[in-house]
């Protein structure tokens, strides 16, 4: 359905010229009746001098009159069509909280550099958004349900320590995943449009079956946003006490010191299926920035709809109404002499 060039917002408004009209007769009606009765104290020439000055002002008036009453209809024309985000993205961010995010090849530590991130995050999302945690090692659980309150999901990130992954020290990256589209789906079960997994993790994954869980995210259509915290040569796993504190570090079956290293394969495979993105952060900021604007382009992408865009004319006739107001008044200054001669 095509757009009309030129519309008025409220028609009903344009009513008012009929009582317009009716009132300008009414006026003019009168200023007839009141050159009549001049005549019986003027003479013929002052009450014509008179009348040709009457007329013009009637005239601009009514054109004043005229044009303020059509702006009260909104007249406006079409200039195009926009695309704007109709509402926000459901975003559940999935973290891993193992005992290798306690290395510390990223400082302070993987985990600590990882909830600087998130914070980072959801301090610039959009408002409309909305913003779930899963935390996983072994397992994975929603740590808090999807919420506009970016406070409530800060303090569950703050309860994250130690002492919380002494039951985690294995990496599932399949329970993240699992675990975030249970949240994410609640209810529903068709496709879960405009909804996204940001995974924080080292991608060292122990055996779970991280490639169907991600088939199942594409298969919703969601897409895993990866942010890769580590480094390829990597770092001593600490070894945690059931309070928290670590007591050494963990050793391999041949005694070594076991040493966590960044796998990033797993994750970029992760994003490819899924139709994500892998970031590799050096700061708690610039691929943050990367990953807004990635999320704005899937905003647009699954939450856009074209709207008209009208110019309004209304600032325009009401400038002409208070020009014509002001040459109204100018013309009681302005000698009889110089104005045209009008019809009788």
């Amino acid at each position: 359905m095509s757009m009309p060039l030129f519309e008025f917002a409220r028609p009903q408004a344009l009513l008012l010229v009929l009582v317009w009209f009716l009132a300008m007769l009414v006026v003019s009606w009168g200023m007839r009746q009141k050159r009549r009765r001049l005549v019986f104290w003027l003479s013929r020439e002052e009450v014509d001098l008179w009348w040709r000055r009457t007329r013009w002002q009637m005239l601009l008036f009514g054109i004043a009159t005229l044009l303020l009453t059509v702006s009260l209809a909104q007249p406006r024309y079409f200039a195009g069509k926009v695309s704007v985000p109709v509402q926000g993205v459901d975003i559940v961010i999935s973290l891993d909280v193992s005992h290798s995010m306690l290395c510390e090849d990223i400082k302070p530590s993987r985990l600590e550099f990882a909830q600087a991130i998130i914070a980072n995050l959801m301090d610039r999302l959009q408002p409309g958004d909305r913003v779930g945690l899963v935390v996983f090692g072994g397992s994975g659980f929603p740590l808090c349900p999807l919420t506009h309150d970016r406070s409530i999901v800060r303090t569950y990130l703050d309860l994250i320590s130690p002492s919380v992954m002494v039951y985690n020290p294995t990496t599932h990256i399949a329970e993240g995943l699992t675990a975030s589209l249970k949240l994410l789906k609640g209810k529903k079960r068709e496709e879960l449009r405009g909804s996204v997994i940001v995974l924080l993790t080292d991608g060292e994954d122990q055996g779970s079956n991280w490639s169907q869980a991600a088939a199942d995210c594409a298969k919703l259509g969601v897409p895993v946003f990866a942010f890769a915290v580590g480094t390829e040569r990597g770092a001593p796993v600490p070894e945690v006490t059931e309070t928290g504190a670590i007591k050494g570090y963990k050793r391999d079956l041949q005694g070594k010191i076991a040493v966590s290293k960044l796998v990033l394969e797993t994750l970029q495979s992760i994003a490819r299926k899924t139709g994500g993105k892998v970031y590799l952060p050096v700061d708690t900021r610039r691929e943050v920035e990367a990953l807004l604007s990635d999320l704005n382009d899937y905003r647009q992408r699954v939450w856009t709809k074209q709207v008209a865009q009208w110019r309004e004319l209304f600032p325009l006739l009401i400038l002409l109404a208070a020009l014509s107001l002001l040459g109204e008044t100018w013309l009681t200054r302005l000698p009889v002499a110089n104005l045209p001669e009008t019809k009788r």
